[in-house]
């Protein structure tokens, strides 16, 4: 029997991360054991079915602060049920802290930095000969004076790794088999909150690799034929390069091999920058399939453009979104209202926009503090950082501001960041109503279209309007009366919660309307190929399609990590 590899992490659908590593590990002879740990509550269930594997090595995905705390207590539950093996830890925390997470958790062993197929195939192999795994290229380990630091590894051309471990039945939407992609790492901006950017230019290798067309395709196709996937979520931070002739050439590539190998009726999501959206590119990016793109805008007003370092304008951000409603891609986005030198005029410049584009699902946060960021460099410069490398924080350098932060996070804690919270409900619904529009046209017509585009402007203009009541507020008040404050965060919180019930109520009306439409159908075996004709009463009602945003469900496209 091979020696068994477990593999811990998040994984409420397929977690390419430790996928990728299932099969760089099963590639040298280890049989690698996925273990899923979604809810912190089940820490010591995931370390007794770890236990139970009896593996050689052990190795855990903490991509970032958010449950570091948690998915590190299986290590420790581990030495506690009598585990002797060793406890590889990777990630892009892992990568920027594995000094402090050494000194602080003595049951690990070992920490990979950057990208781990290689490093931690090799940490594996090490073990099982009976070698010291350390310190090889990419990896830390303990020394009698500290962390042992061992060479850079030069990152990986993306073509030569082994494909991800695609055990188990895909994710459906609405009955359409659904899988994870990607088809690049890294990213060509420099964003200061950005932790991808400070993962891909910490490392030894170009900041931003792509995958060559061919290669994607031979997995698109290894999907389609092995699991019968028609919708590929692409989750590159960047699908794009900074360059319009390039993506054009990349593409139409891709496009050609992709209706070789019979590709020519599956849907695609991306990501991109505004920078990245022109007409005749995206085009041809729906002509192969793309329903959906998130658009990082991050901000719209000016400081926040100057300080988060995003090198747009806010031309740009309206330009991008227009293109797109344009050629009827749904598109979303996320703001980041609240950053260090965020100011009132900011914050309006920030909900004028988020109004402004209300047809459009959208969501506000702050911009969050990540190990390694020139963010977090800077905040620390200026004496301003908070709390520790768990949970990074600050307070805005302008008081009214960093009050009505405190206001809204309170009074928005679930409309924005519950994965069942009003935003991303609306988010998840106009996602679900792109994929009737593709593979069951005959279930989709313009007039059910116009209620979710309804339901999308209710929710941006009440959020909208309550954020400029708070705003309103906090221009009034002495910063120093709390109970003034207390008593209006109170009140907005109660408003909040009144209308999330009955968005909630929208919601769960119109899911159950589309699922009748998919049964009426057939179910989900009878989707189209989407050269379908349109049935004959769409032309008397309209074209098929009016100007869309549109999000991923929260299932399949996790929350920027700078929320």
């Amino acid at each position: 029997m091979p020696p068994v590899v477990a593999l811990v992490g998040a994984e409420h659908e397929e977690n390419l991360s430790l996928r990728y590593l299932a099969a760089s590990v099963e590639r040298a002879g280890f049989r690698a054991e996925l273990v899923p740990f979604n809810d912190d509550a089940h820490g010591a269930e995931v370390a007794a079915r770890v236990r139970a594997l009896d593996p050689v090595v052990v190795g855990v995905s903490v991509p970032f602060q958010l449950r570091a705390r948690q998915l590190l207590g299986v290590a420790a539950d581990l030495r506690a049920l009598g585990y002797a093996g060793h406890v590889c830890v990777g990630g892009h925390f892992a990568t920027f802290e594995y000094a402090n997470l050494l000194r602080d958790f003595p049951a690990l062993d070992s920490i990979v930095r950057h990208e781990g197929e290689d490093t931690f195939r090799e940490v594996c192999e090490a073990v099982r000969d009976g070698r010291a795994p350390g310190p090889l290229p990419g990896l830390v380990v303990r020394g009698p004076d500290g962390p042992q630091i061992g060479p850079d590894r030069l990152l990986p051309r993306l073509d030569d790794l082994a494909p991800p471990d695609r055990r188990g039945r895909p994710h459906d939407v609405l009955g359409v088999p659904t899988a994870p992609i990607v088809g690049s790492r890294g990213c060509y901006a420099d964003c200061s909150f950005c932790c991808i950017f400070a993962y891909a230019e910490n490392a030894k290798g170009p900041r931003y690799r792509r995958r060559s067309p061919a290669d994607i395709v031979r997995e698109m196709k290894s999907e389609r034929t092995n699991r019968g996937v028609r919708l590929f979520v692409f989750h590159d931070d960047n699908f794009f390069l900074p360059y319009l002739p390039k993506n054009v050439e990349r593409y139409r590539e891709m496009a050609d091999l992709m209706r070789a190998e019979g590709l020519d009726d599956v849907g695609l999501v991306v990501k991109c920058r505004p920078n990245d959206v022109d007409p005749d590119l995206f085009r041809q990016l729906k002509r192969m399939g793309v329903i959906r793109a998130y658009v990082g805008i991050e901000t719209n007003s000016s400081e926040g453009i100057v300080s988060l370092n995003r090198r747009i304008t806010s031309e740009d951000n309206r330009r991008a979104l227009r293109v797109l409603d344009e050629l009827d891609v749904y598109c979303t986005f996320n703001v980041l209202i609240f950053d260090p030198e965020a100011t009132l005029d900011g914050v309006t410049a920030n909900l004028d926009f988020m109004e402004e584009m209300a047809d459009r699902p959208s969501n506000f946060c702050r911009a969050e503090v990540y190990a390694g960021t020139p963010l977090r460099h800077a905040l620390a410069s200026q004496g301003r950082l908070q709390g520790d490398y768990f949970a990074w924080g600050y307070q805005m350098r302008a008081p009214r501001v960093e009050l009505l932060f405190r206001i809204a996070s309170t009074a928005f804690a679930a409309r924005n960041f519950k994965s069942d919270g009003v935003h991303n409900l609306n988010m998840g619904i106009r996602f679900d109503n792109e994929v009737l529009r593709f593979f069951y046209p005959g279930a989709w017509d313009p007039g059910w279209h116009a209620r979710l585009l309804e339901l999308s402007r209710d929710v941006s203009r009440h959020t909208v309007g309550r954020m400029r009541a708070a705003l309103a507020f906090v221009r009034s008040v002495d910063p120093a009366d709390g109970e003034a404050a207390k008593a209006f965060t109170l009140e907005l919180a109660r408003d909040v919660a009144r209308a999330d019930l009955a968005f909630v109520a929208r919601v769960k009306s119109l899911r159950r309307e589309m699922e009748a439409r998919v049964a009426a159908c057939g179910g989900p075996l009878s989707f189209r190929r989407r050269d379908v004709q349109a049935p004959p009463w769409a032309a008397e009602t309209g074209r098929l399609g009016t100007s869309v945003g549109r999000e991923l469900s929260t299932e399949l496209l996790p929350q920027p990590q700078h929320h």
